[in-house]
């Protein structure tokens, strides 16, 4: 698995992508369990519900209380930019006030976290308490470290300390409680130096921080990507899209390190980061994607398996149907009419049982599926599916409004017009299409 540090699963719609993604998550971070799951004789589905529990375990769902997570799992979008990403400046509203910082995004996070040397395990804890005393007292007073000037300590409602010195017209400063942990943590100042450190003092002793000693490169952190080709992603990596090759990452020879654009601070990519996209190909090729994003990955297709339906018939109201043989008509129909990338996945008939579970799927999925892949095209859907579920409509020139200003001749050019509809679900024969 360390030859994969970045990898993209690609294919149609519904063959298992992103379930596939939590299997390769648990197999690169804990591989003993996995295996040893894997080979047992458990069924498949009590297989799939430890992997999920186990998944979920593992999940960081809250970067400041999520101490022994090792997976984080994003989607990319349109509106997915450098600075969700990696890091940018935001807003804050504290007091009324807005504020601008320099704020890390899921990547920048996650390599922070895949190199941290020190936890808190009481951390969330004690400031817990120490945001209850402030309450409860409306505010403490405390010192700066150098001057020595008095400032008031109050919680705000997103439990921000608030900064107020004791002089006129005196303006509030937000010191965060991620401010503070990171200066417990690392002896790290990210803003308001005077305030952040007698603020973390003071916490470290009235309350246990309870610390533990933590060594995070030694373990693997999975970041995965699900759509990844629905973002712009050389956009959305940046400079770093260079940082994630094997060969350039934090420890080996070439490795490189950059100054990022907000913070001013150099960045590396540790070698204990992991990278899972899902692709679909339905929506954009393989040889679409940038080639810079295609010479750092290594890609694994996967295709619409049939197999995984052997065996499963559903009874009808004239007879019965092959779940596996009617998927692969359907595929073999679409590959003709457009190409490999556009099939229908496995994924879509694992569940079905009954004959109402059938026509549900066709209805809310198979049937949508379609007509976004023909874009309206309803002529070619009966292709695919057959007389029983698309038939032609004959427009009726009779039913225009009066209107004599237009050139009759020209009406008589709208008698042979047609158009493709899907019939009611009711005359439905999925036998017909196989």
């Amino acid at each position: 698995m360390d030859s994969n540090l970045n990898q993209i699963l690609y294919g149609p719609p519904g063959t298992g992508k992103t379930y596939e993604t939590i299997n390769r998550a648990i197999e690169i971070i804990n591989p003993d369990f996995y295996h040893q799951l894997i080979s047992s004789g458990k069924t498949e589905k009590e297989k799939r519900r430890e992997l999920t529990v186990e998944f979920r375990k593992l999940l960081i769902k809250n970067w400041d209380t999520d101490i022994d997570g090792q997976i984080v799992f994003t989607t990319f979008h349109q509106s997915m930019s450098y600075e969700d990403f990696v890091e940018g400046i935001k807003p804050e509203t504290i007091d009324q006030q807005v504020i601008y910082k320099v704020e890390d995004g899921i990547f920048k996070r996650l390599c922070a976290k895949a190199g941290e040397r020190r936890a808190l395990t009481k951390f969330d804890e004690s400031y817990t308490k120490f945001v209850e005393e402030v309450e409860s007292k409306g505010s403490i007073e405390l010192v700066t470290p150098v001057y020595k000037k008095k400032f008031n300590v109050r919680i705000n409602t997103n439990e921000t300390s608030v900064a107020t010195p004791q002089i006129e017209n005196a303006n509030d400063m937000g010191v965060t409680k991620e401010m503070v942990k990171k200066y417990i943590i690392d002896n790290e100042i990210i803003d308001w130096k005077s305030y952040t450190i007698p603020i973390g003092e003071y916490i470290k002793m009235n309350y246990d921080v309870g610390e533990k000693v933590i060594d995070n490169s030694k373990k693997k952190f999975v970041l995965i990507i699900d759509e990844i080709n629905r973002g712009n992603v050389s956009s959305i990596f940046g400079e770093l899209i260079t940082l994630i090759e094997k060969s350039k990452r934090n420890g080996n020879a070439e490795a490189l390190e950059v100054v990022l654009p907000y913070s001013k601070k150099t960045f590396f990519v540790p070698d204990n980061v992991y990278i899972i996209g899902t692709m679909n190909t339905a929506d954009r090729s393989v040889e679409a994607l940038d080639t810079a994003l295609r010479r750092r990955f290594i890609f694994s297709e996967m295709m619409p398996d049939s197999d995984l339906l052997a065996g499963r018939v559903v009874k009808l109201n004239n007879g019965s149907i092959n779940l596996k043989e009617l998927l692969d008509i359907i595929n073999r129909r679409l590959i003709m009419l457009l190409d490999k990338d556009h099939q229908i996945g496995h994924t879509y008939f694992m569940e079905i049982k009954t004959f109402g579970e059938l026509v549900q799927t066709f209805e809310n999925s198979i049937i949508p599926l379609l007509q976004e892949y023909f874009y309206g095209d309803f002529g070619k859907i009966g292709l695919v599916l057959g007389n029983s579920f698309v038939e032609r409509f004959n427009h009726n020139h009779t039913g225009f409004a009066s209107f004599k200003e237009y050139d009759p001749s020209e009406i008589d050019s709208f008698i042979d017009r047609y158009t493709y509809v899907i019939r009611p679900k009711e005359r439905w024969d999925f036998k017909s299409i196989v």
